[in-house]
């Protein structure tokens, strides 16, 4: 790689671009040529000689050539040094001619002179003279003719003014004696030896401390109101894209040179308001940089905390004059305010409780008292903890402690003996409270009987495990029957064709009976087949419809089982939603198995019919009944599979029964809207 100097902040970026885009390894060597005898031919001849003599022994697949003087340097002794090898450049702003060299291509950058003249123009429109800044070295001489060129336009409007030369005392003093109504475009590069002596630096601070400067360089930090800079960082991605193609076998000279047209104008916030120049002056898309923030961005959390403390401040001035003008009638409205106080407490749906500053508790509202049948004076002090079960007392009065002493919030959960004996689950929540003093005065706590909840919670728990369970046992009842039923007539099967196969018949009128019973197996073994794919996945559900599945499944029941089952159905819509169907066949299986199972009858009877908005399934049997809560109680998974399955199409399920009074589950499926819609057209 070839590098002005000036472009080594772009070498990176190319390189990590060429490196993402070509698989194979690259090898890069840099050559710097920033060298103040660089213009000098002999000095280039010299230079070319080294490097020729310096890479001989090196197979060389590409040149990438950064800014301009790296560029001419290539072209003009590539042939000598590097013959034959391919060139690409970046961040190069020369005009350059429709056809390039052969064998060469890369990416032409914008230089942005003309505009960083049209914007300092637009916001100085008084401006008389435009007095250029610059150094004849290097790329500076192109930097020049094409702020000549920029400024033809306004030829009419301003006059130019040439400062030209490195940075010293003697510019300095033309700098002060230009007229007033000028604008400076700001060219002079600074170079590493700025930092130690004068330089470039020098000169822009001081002609920014009178005039609106202006440059092509990144110099807004240093005193320039605005800058117009090409995307460096576009600029070398895309120089990486073109390397990796030619290091990928395309011919440098037939890839156009690309245009990375971007210029990115800035300005520096600070500047303008120095100038007095409004924001709603600057181009669309301008970048506005070093904003110093507002007042309110500098200071809210001071401001905020001040105001709060304002407030709170007053709020506690007004506190006290209250408290001071209602001291006479102190005693009244606190006698008030306490049997307010009881009065809510008493009628709210929770149990409170509260406790004083030494730990012990000092009331308990009456539904804390109505939910354990103790009397108050039982439950006050440490006398409620005698109704929390034993496994829970330590940890509970544990982390009450541990509040009570941290002066914190808690929350625990812990058993609590109930009236009738029963440990109950409640939720517990407890928060200090102070006196209007700010002393401690106590804690105050809420309860709320959580069992139910719990009690779901463990139930969800377990569905996991009862699901996997019941899918082995279904997966056992399938293998027991595949091998003690199929299996077996399979096997009798086998025997048969064998021993028709080892005793074959003496004459053609013994064939018919001997295959009748070979007939009379097969049927029977399609009938098992038949009855266990049934089980698993209804054909007729699929390709008949609900009706007319349930129809068979009910008279296959009623084969199966020696049972009754009888089936009717009311006129509904052909054609339901597969989740739908679905749902009410496996609902009427399970429901005809539990019954049979558990009813103690065998005669059951199954409806099927519209109803408002959706589907109505109606299984009902005549046996001995059970006591739904008690049967819910316990989870079992029939009736929580039916439950889901239900509630998976947003339907409603409902259990009806009782002991010795038989049992109805009925379900109801809403019909989606296009449906409903289909049957009222």
């Amino acid at each position: 790689m070839l590098s002005g100097g000036r472009g080594r902040v772009s070498i990176n970026l190319m390189q990590s671009s060429l490196r993402a885009r070509f698989p194979g390894p690259v090898n890069f060597s840099i050559v710097d040529l920033e060298n103040p005898r660089f213009d000098q031919p002999d000095y280039q001849e010299h230079f070319a000689a080294a490097l020729r003599s310096g890479y001989a022994g090196e197979k060389l697949d590409l040149i990438v050539a950064v800014m301009t003087p790296s560029l001419e340097f290539a072209v003009q002794y590539g042939s000598k040094v590097f013959p034959g090898v391919p060139i690409v450049f970046m961040s190069i702003s020369t005009p350059l001619p429709e056809k390039m060299w052969p064998g060469v291509t890369g990416v032409e950058s914008p230089l942005g002179v003309p505009e960083i003249i049209d914007l300092a123009l637009r916001l100085h429109p008084d401006t008389e003279a435009v007095a250029v800044i610059t150094n004849v070295v290097d790329v500076d001489k192109d930097w020049l003719l094409a702020e000549r060129a920029a400024l033809l336009r306004y030829r009419n409007k301003v006059r130019e003014i040439d400062l030209i030369g490195p940075p010293s005392p003697e510019l300095l003093q033309k700098i002060a004696a230009l007229p007033a109504r000028t604008v400076v475009l700001f060219q002079l590069f600074p170079q590493d030896s700025d930092q130690l002596a004068f330089g470039a630096y020098d000169v822009l601070a001081s002609v920014a401390q009178h005039l609106p400067t202006y440059s092509i360089l990144p110099l807004l930090d240093r005193g320039a109101v605005g800058a117009a800079t090409y995307d460096a960082t576009n600029d070398a991605v895309l120089a990486g894209q073109l390397a990796a193609r030619v290091l990928s076998g395309e011919r440098a000279g037939d890839i156009p040179v690309v245009q990375n047209s971007h210029v990115q104008l800035s300005v520096d916030w600070r500047q303008l308001r120095r100038w007095n120049i409004p924001e709603s002056a600057l181009p669309p898309g301008t970048r506005v940089l070093y904003r110093e923030p507002t007042l309110w961005q500098r200071h809210w959390q001071s401001i905020v905390a001040a105001g709060a403390l304002i407030v709170v401040q007053s709020l506690l001035i007004v506190g006290l004059l209250w408290q001071r003008a209602r001291r006479q009638k102190a005693e009244a409205v606190i006698r008030e305010s306490e049997q307010r106080f009881r009065l809510v407490t008493n009628t709210a749906p929770v149990m409170i409780w509260m406790s004083g500053p030494d730990r012990s508790c000092i009331y308990f509202n009456q539904p804390w008292l109505d939910f354990t049948g103790r009397p108050l004076d039982a439950e006050l002090g440490d006398g409620w903890a005698q109704g929390v079960h034993p496994e829970d007392r330590e940890s509970c009065l544990a982390t009450y402690l541990r509040a009570f002493d941290l002066r914190e919030s808690f929350q625990m959960q812990y058993r609590l003996r109930r009236h009738d004996g029963e440990f109950r689950w409640v939720f517990d929540i407890g928060v200090p409270r102070f006196n209007s003093d700010g002393s401690f005065a106590g804690y105050i706590g809420s309860c709320l009987d959580i069992t139910e909840r719990k009690l779901a919670e463990e139930a969800l728990a377990s569905l996991g495990g009862k699901l996997i369970a019941a899918q082995e046992q279904e997966r056992t009842r399938i293998a027991r029957e595949l091998h003690d039923d199929i299996n077996q007539q399979l096997a009798f099967l086998s025997v048969s064709l064998d021993e028709l196969k080892q005793n074959p018949p003496q004459s053609i009128a013994e064939i018919p009976g001997r295959l009748e019973g070979i007939e009379i197996q097969t049927a029977e073994i399609s009938r098992s087949v038949q009855a266990l794919s049934h089980r698993l996945h209804s054909s007729k559900l699929e390709y008949l419809g609900l009706v007319a599945a349930l129809r068979g499944f009910c008279r296959e029941f009623s084969d199966q089982h020696r049972a009754e089952v009888t089936f009717s159905h009311d006129p509904i819509p052909e054609s339901l939603p597969d989740e739908i169907s679905l749902c009410l066949f496996r609902v009427a299986q399970a429901a005809l198995a539990n019954a049979l199972k558990h009813s103690g009858v065998r005669s059951f009877d199954v409806h099927l019919r519209s109803s408002r908005g959706g589907i109505h399934l109606n299984v009902r049997d005549g046996g001995v009944g059970f006591d739904v809560e008690k049967m819910l109680g316990g989870h079992g998974l029939g009736l929580i599979s039916m439950r889901e399955r239900v509630r998976f199409v947003n339907g409603e399920i409902s259990i009806l029964s009782k002991p010795n009074g038989g049992t109805t589950i009925e379900v109801d499926v809403p019909l989606p809207a296009e449906i409903l819609k289909s049957q009222s057209a």
